[in-house]
């Protein structure tokens, strides 16, 4: 039994660009899940500096069902959107 309350907020993943956090953020939305997508204007404010990238964070809870989603939405893209 895990000693860290359910709701916490924990960063479920870092995007490449703020568009594809938003994405993520919107799909994960449309499944139930809320989320929130934080750090994707930072590249206006002091440039795109490596290591800084838009992330998406959810409530502990919701993570394993989070991922599970995400990476079916990757393997159901069609090849010429698959990074």
């Amino acid at each position: 039994m895990s000693t860290q309350p359910e709701d916490d907020i924990v960063r479920l993943a870092t995007a490449s660009n703020p568009v594809q956090a938003h994405l993520w953020q919107q799909l994960l939305e449309g499944e139930g899940i809320q989320s929130r997508t934080v750090g994707d204007y930072l590249d206006a404010g002091i440039g795109d500096i490596p290591g800084l990238r838009a992330e998406v964070w959810v409530h502990r809870k919701n993570v394993e069902r989070a991922v599970e989603i995400l990476q079916n939405a990757k393997t159901n893209l069609p090849a010429d959107e698959d990074e």
